[in-house]
């Protein structure tokens, strides 16, 4: 114990020396806030014995929504969802699940996507639930009392497509009406197609969080340059198809003159709404893998995704396709193959510290060929184009050569295991022009 609060006390002080006399009040506000709620917590305790006495009846679950993570409030909450109403890994006994959304930091939430949840889950005040919620915690044989994928422990992701069979929401006619007349103000047609361009940059961050949690240097490599994907909007406007830029806070406008490529993040028609709205409607999203994803995922849009990291890809779903960043080994200027990744530890590092240990550099593609994979989309979309015989053993070769090293470096087993599940089944392709053109990353 004493060690515990030796621990604390040194973390506090070094917050306070780090930060300044800002940080100096906001923990002396945090420990008034903690003192005053002591009454509330005792008051809570009746609550928590009426639900341990109801038990051998019925099962009362509390849970906190995560609304502050845009990606996990859509796909974590429509995963819980969709469990509960197929009734797969449900408790036996009948449950009473209550909600709620509480949280004095969280002022940057999408409030449409809290309004749509509502209609769906039993919220309840926070002010109410929480403390009960926090005494369950501190009592003993509360963990039957909570809803472990809201709380993100662990994080689940859909590898048995379970939304695609219960899709979660839907818009009322009212939305579906002022949707429509807001595509309409944006410049598009009700028949016409559009594509949901999602691009991350630091921006968000540095504007949104709070000034402690800003320091997302260590994720740079997550970020792209909106300019690398000009080309591919000048393609798909050209094959027909509007492109409409996402983003709440974005670092730069895009840089074209093309009246059907829309900077919609920098448009003063943006909202809470549209943002769903958008997502939920589009052709398919062409994305670089943060929250966004998620938002196309719930509403079953295809992908066309530019990631990261060659572990932590969306394999689960046919109409998903992937392109991976180059890994360059810095001293012999070369790209590392799939099996390096895995066997390296990197297929799955989310700090830069590591990439820098190994000597290894993340090297965004080419515009070129994310107008490759914006195009193999289209052509998959619109015609249900066919892969040659050597293609589809390119993509074979993939899928089989991805699952065996997962198995094989499974240094990570139990988040491999809720991405893939501990059979893994890779239903994603890469982009089959990227594998033409690097067959040896295939080794």
């Amino acid at each position: 114990m004493f060690v515990i609060i030796k621990a604390f006390s040194l973390k506090q002080i070094k917050d306070i020396k780090t930060y300044g006399a800002k940080e100096l009040f906001r923990k002396f506000y945090l420990l008034v806030r903690w003192l005053l709620k002591i009454p509330i917590f005792a008051i809570a305790i009746l609550p928590c014995i009426i639900i341990r006495l109801l038990r051998p009846w019925v099962i009362v679950r509390i849970e906190k929504v995560p609304v502050e993570q845009f990606g996990h409030f859509c796909l974590q909450t429509a995963i819980y969802y969709c469990k509960k109403k197929l009734k797969i890994d449900q408790p036996k006994k009948k449950q009473i699940d209550l909600v709620y959304q509480y949280h004095p930091s969280q002022k940057h939430f999408n409030k449409q996507l809290l309004k749509m949840w509502k209609r769906k889950l039993t919220f309840l005040p926070g002010y109410i639930l929480d403390p009960i919620k926090k005494m369950n915690k501190l009592i003993p044989g509360g963990k039957v009392h909570g809803i472990d994928i809201l709380a993100l422990n662990p994080e689940e992701h859909d590898f048995d497509n379970i939304i695609g069979k219960y899709p979660p929401l839907d818009f009322t006619n009212e939305e579906e009406i002022y949707g429509k007349e807001m595509l309409n103000k944006l410049g598009l047609k009700d028949s016409d197609k559009f594509v949901c361009l999602a691009v991350r940059d630091h921006k968000f961050q540095e504007k949104k969080a709070l000034p402690r949690f800003r320091d997302w240097t260590y994720q740079y490599f997550r970020n792209y340059n909106i300019d690398d994907f000009v080309l591919a909007a000048e393609e798909l406007t050209k094959r027909g198809y509007y492109v409409l830029r996402m983003g709440v806070v974005v670092n730069k406008p895009i840089n074209s003159n093309n009246p059907k490529i829309i900077d919609y993040a920098n448009s003063n028609l943006r909202s809470d709404f549209m943002d769903i709205y958008l997502g939920a409607k589009c052709s398919f999203c062409l994305s670089t893998r943060f929250g966004f994803d998620d938002l196309a995922q719930i509403f079953n849009r295809p992908l066309a995704v530019v990631e990261n990291v060659a572990g932590d890809i969306h394999a689960h779903r046919e109409d998903y396709i992937l392109l991976i960043k180059h890994h360059v080994l810095k001293k012999e200027k070369r790209r590392l193959t799939l099996s390096e990744i895995f066997s390296n530890g990197l297929a799955l590092t989310d700090h830069i510290k590591f990439f820098d240990q190994k000597g290894i550099e993340l090297v965004d593609n080419t515009p070129e060929e994310i107008r490759d994979v914006a195009i193999e989309m289209v052509e998959k979309l619109e015609f249900n184009q066919k892969l040659n015989p050597e293609d589809e053993e390119l993509q074979k070769t993939f899928r089989r050569l991805f699952a065996s090293n997962i198995k094989r470096f499974n240094y990570h087993k139990n988040y491999y295991r809720k991405f893939y599940g501990s059979d893994p089944k890779i239903k994603s392709s890469i982009s089959t022009k990227f594998l033409r053109e690097n067959k040896n990353w295939l080794n």
